[in-house]
């Protein structure tokens, strides 16, 4: 993989309608040294990934709009969207609700409560070693 000498910062999009988790996964990412947007809520996280085109999605399931399974579908039909990866971040442990978010094309899952070094590792098994 090709780095330019001009260092561009990875960017990962947020959609969770928690706020307390937002903040927690900001505050966990932006001192790991990523770049954050986010939404709370599926309608605007789909949007917002659109718009600002991440290098990486961490995605609730449950949203009171759009859930994120059905986010998740329209990133992967979308031909600007199809290629980022998707990881959920979800309350809902069963395996039924694994299975459907990786048959969706999502990289991982990760359930709540989750340990905060689950994350970062996740970010980096699917996007490679920061740096």
């Amino acid at each position: 993989m090709q780095k330019s000498s001009k260092e561009k910062s990875v960017k990962i999009a947020i959609i969770d309608d928690d706020p307390s988790m937002v903040k927690v996964l900001r505050i966990i990412l932006t001192s790991s040294g990523y770049e954050v947007v986010e939404a709370m809520s599926g309608t605007r996280g789909f949007m917002i990934t659109k718009r600002e085109l991440p290098d990486l999605v961490l995605l609730d399931i449950m949203m009171p709009d759009v859930d994120g399974f059905e986010v998740c579908r329209r990133l992967k039909l979308d031909p600007d969207t199809e290629k980022i990866p998707v990881i959920f971040v979800s309350a809902k442990t069963g395996a039924e609700h694994i299975e459907m978010g990786l048959s969706l094309g999502a990289e991982g899952y990760i359930t709540k409560p989750f340990e905060l070094q689950d994350i970062l590792d996740k970010i980096e098994e699917v996007l490679g070693p920061a740096g």
